[in-house]
């Protein structure tokens, strides 16, 4: 408990102590935009008649403390326009930024991306239709792949994106219900390609969803023929694992084993996993719960953590996970261990109490959740690839089914990593920052 003295002032408002400000803060996070704070400048020196040699980066520095180098785009003919009658001169240039519409991708939710080694981006998500939208027994009937040289080239309207079916259901129940095919991710495994996906495993309830995977052994993935493997089974007698309501899989490799990370149901709870894999669908290890709803934010509508995405950095492992109900009370939690940890020890991971990405009224983005991770062109950002609503609406309201609204899209944000080492996925947004005044960059040449 934190004692307050002070009576609330009449707007309602009660001063407290910056001291305890951090502390709140360190408690239940700190949700704040990371901005820009400072560009470097450049400062040459140069003969008389000789063209200044200007660098391709500069350093910037954002309002969290991370530095980071950022290519530059120099306006050259200002400057030549400057020397002739002047021994010093400015040139002006701005700073280069990838800008990513956002949404990304509309109606597609628990979106995935994988940036291959070749530099091909591919996309999957779970399909929703919003011709047929709130009418369950229409969403989630495929897996649509897409893939495009660019990350930006997989953006909606940009024409340059391929895109193909790669598995398709038929409503259950005799065309009455979906077979609820969600949250399905493509993989690169030792040599191979996988889609992992949950679908339901009976013909006549849509909830008896499992994990599934497809392989294909075509080095192209979208020419290639998939083959189904089944759902994902555990070589362990007697383990939890897949005995109950179970979706939302990834996979990560570290030191060259292979995890798998799922979300289940026990009591109806629903709980995230980890095992190890002996192939890409069979487990070989017990499974081990790393987290179980305990706070406010992760028991909005029903107790929920699912959605678990894996990011590495700095000697850590990362896990997001999202939790609460599918409404705009959604948002995201992080574990973390370190690299050279036990992963399959739950002692291993620490749990944050506060959410680390939700929803923004400031920027019109809701129930943010269900993310996974990426890499920039060039290969110089860390990005969240995550889902949100722009409508603010929750479960309280009469007749909304969230799971079937196709309103949840595809978007794209910047992770800001913190001088301690952790990820700050600042506000849902496509950049902070705007003003082309904050983009500029000046060198300050002396002719000599």
């Amino acid at each position: 408990m934190y004692p307050i003295s002070q009576e609330p002032n009449e707007n309602g408002a009660v001063e407290i102590p910056v001291e305890l400000l951090s502390e709140l803060q360190k408690s239940y996070g700190k949700p704040e935009p990371v901005l820009l704070h400072a560009v470097e400048n450049v400062d040459i020196t140069v003969k008389a008649g000789e063209a200044p040699r200007l660098p391709e980066k500069v350093t910037v520095e954002y309002t969290n403390g991370m530095r980071e180098e950022r290519n530059v785009v120099w306006d050259m003919s200002a400057a030549k326009e400057t020397q002739k009658d002047s021994h010093s001169y400015e040139i002006a240039g701005h700073l280069a930024e990838t800008r990513f519409p956002n949404p990304f991708i509309y109606h597609r939710a628990d979106p995935f991306i994988y940036k291959h080694t070749d530099g091909m981006y591919y996309f999957t998500a779970s399909y929703t239709d919003m011709e047929h939208n709130l009418d369950g027994k229409y969403q989630y009937l495929y897996i649509i792949l897409r893939r495009s040289a660019t990350l930006g080239g997989l953006a909606d309207g940009s024409g340059a994106y391929e895109e193909k079916t790669v598995y398709e259901r038929s409503p259950i129940a005799g065309g009455t219900l979906s077979p609820h095919i969600w949250a399905p991710e493509i993989h690169y495994i030792d040599g191979k390609w996988y889609i992992y996906y949950t679908t339901t495993i009976s013909d006549d309830s849509s909830w008896r969803i499992r994990p599934h995977c497809l392989e294909c052994r075509d080095m192209d993935p979208f020419n290639g023929n998939w083959e189904q493997k089944g759902p994902v089974v555990t070589e362990v007698k007697g383990d939890i694992a897949f005995t109950d309501f179970s979706l939302d899989h990834t996979h990560f490799e570290h030191d060259g084993k292979h995890y798998f990370l799922w979300a289940q149901k026990t009591n109806n709870i629903s709980d995230i996993f980890i095992a190890q894999l002996s192939n890409p669908w069979t487990l070989c290890t017990p499974a081990v719960r790393l987290s179980h709803p305990e706070y406010a934010w992760e028991l909005h509508g029903f107790p929920v953590d699912e959605g678990p995405g894996v990011i590495k950095h700095g000697g850590k492992i990362f896990i997001t996970f999202s939790g609460s109900g599918t409404d705009s009370l959604y948002c995201v939690g992080l574990l973390y261990a370190d690299e050279k940890a036990e992963f399959l020890d739950a002692a291993s991971w620490k749990k944050l109490p506060y959410p680390v990405f939700q929803s923004s009224r400031a920027t019109g983005q809701f129930g943010l959740g269900h993310n996974s991770f990426t890499r920039s062109d060039d290969d110089t950002e860390d990005l969240i690839i995550y889902h949100g609503r722009q409508e603010e609406r929750y479960l309280v309201e009469e007749d909304y089914q969230p799971l079937y609204d196709a309103g949840r899209n595809a978007s794209v944000g910047k992770i800001y990593w913190d001088e301690d080492g952790m990820p700050n996925f600042s506000v849902p947004s496509q950049r902070i920052v705007r003003r082309e005044e904050d983009l500029t960059v000046r060198a300050f040449v002396t002719v000599k």
